[in-house]
């Protein structure tokens, strides 16, 4: 008895400086301009191990791609200094990239997560504004700019939103275990009635694997140009005779112009060519793109440029090009924007463009099937709220 009780005493004296270890667990959060070095400096973490882990972490991910905001998660324990033990950093949406400490050096590996795909299904009507309804009714302030863009194809938000509008949207949500959303799937469907038309939309891959939306004929939703370049504003000046803001006398005004406040981003209203980004004239800093089918749209009076956006840079339709500001001959922060076929400038909200593209006969067959479905699915949903 008194041999087994001396072995339970060595035993617990060789366990007992690790049991008495100070573990800790952190989550931090990547600053604006920050790097994994010095955030861990800021922990205490000893140099020598920094240089470890960020080489072992390097395998696996490009430290250079680190993002305000991305979440890293540390485990350190005192020994008797600090040593980190695990760092998980979260990579992409389903990804993490986790290092830890063997008791000898530090390996990493990447780790998928487990993710489940749950509906989303929101429904309401317009009582203030298009952003601040649909964030009430619960959909997620990216879902509401995708929206925007989308419903924009058929729908002037400056002339036909209208109080008691209806709208309808599914989409999916990327769910952890622990219940976090991960990430916002891509729309599967919505609906937007107005008394000026009624857009009902869905989500579908075509045959070349591409994912669009397309009207409940079949119809591509995209057309030649957006009918609004800008969210939330609203129609300050329109095309014709009018009276200069700035001389005071009449002349005729060969675009329109939406007031929004400063630093409201411009998106493009197609997809084309930068011909001109930079200085123009009265319109102070200002993009002209390039479109298919002799088409141009100049943005005028703008505060700042999109990323990258220079001139022979191709641009996607809704891609943020710029912002709005009061630059040039300009009396408040608006956005002056023209529509030009073939070398006329014409009224922009007279433009009536053809859809893009139309699905064939077999995806149409499959397209069918998948809206039937999608409609059960948000009747199903909405019954359940």
């Amino acid at each position: 008895m008194r041999h087994v009780l001396a072995k339970c005493i060595i035993i617990l004296s060789l366990l007992l400086p690790a049991l008495l270890l100070s573990a800790e667990e952190k989550e931090l959060k990547v600053p604006k301009g920050g790097n994994l070095s010095t955030m861990l400096k800021n922990e205490g973490i000893p140099g020598q191990q920094i240089l470890d882990v960020t080489k072992a972490l390097s395998a696996h991910y490009n430290l250079k791609h680190i993002y305000p905001n991305q979440k890293i998660l540390i485990k350190t324990e005192d020994d008797p200094e600090v040593r980190l033990m695990e760092l998980r950093l979260s990579a992409d949406f389903d990804k993490d990239i986790v290092v830890k400490y063997n008791g000898y050096a530090y390996e990493s590996y990447p780790e998928m997560l487990s993710l489940r795909m749950v509906p989303v299904a929101a429904e309401g009507s317009i009582e203030s504004s298009f952003y601040n309804d649909m964030s009430a009714a619960g959909v997620a302030g990216a879902k509401i700019m995708e929206l925007f863009r989308i419903f924009s194809f058929d729908v002037d938000f400056q002339r036909d939103i209208r109080k008691g509008d209806k709208f309808k949207v599914l989409y999916y949500d990327f769910i952890k275990d622990d219940g976090t959303v991960v990430k916002h799937g891509p729309l599967a469907f919505a609906s937007l009635k107005t008394n000026f038309s009624d857009v009902n939309l869905y989500g579908f891959v075509t045959d070349s694997n591409e994912y669009d939306y397309y009207s409940s004929e079949g119809k591509s939703v995209r057309k030649t140009l957006l009918k609004t370049p800008v969210a939330n504003a609203r129609i300050s000046s329109t095309y014709g005779m009018r009276t200069n803001p700035v001389y005071g006398y009449e002349s005729f005004h060969k675009g329109l112009d939406f007031a929004a406040p400063l630093n409201s981003p411009i998106l493009a209203s197609g997809s084309g060519t930068v011909e001109l980004a930079g200085w123009f004239d009265i319109y102070g800093n200002c993009i002209i793109l390039r479109h298919n089918n002799g088409y141009k749209t100049l943005y005028g009076h703008m505060n700042a440029y999109g990323k990258g956006i220079k001139k022979g840079v191709r641009v996607k339709q809704g891609q943020v090009i710029g912002y709005i500001g009061s630059t040039g001959m300009s009396t408040g922060p608006h956005l002056h924007y023209e529509v030009i076929l073939n070398d006329v400038k014409i009224n922009p909200a007279s433009v009536k463009s053809p859809p893009e593209r139309n699905l064939t006969k077999n995806e149409m067959e499959r397209f069918t099937k998948r809206k039937a479905q999608i409609d059960e699915l948000f009747e199903n949903l909405k019954k359940k709220d």
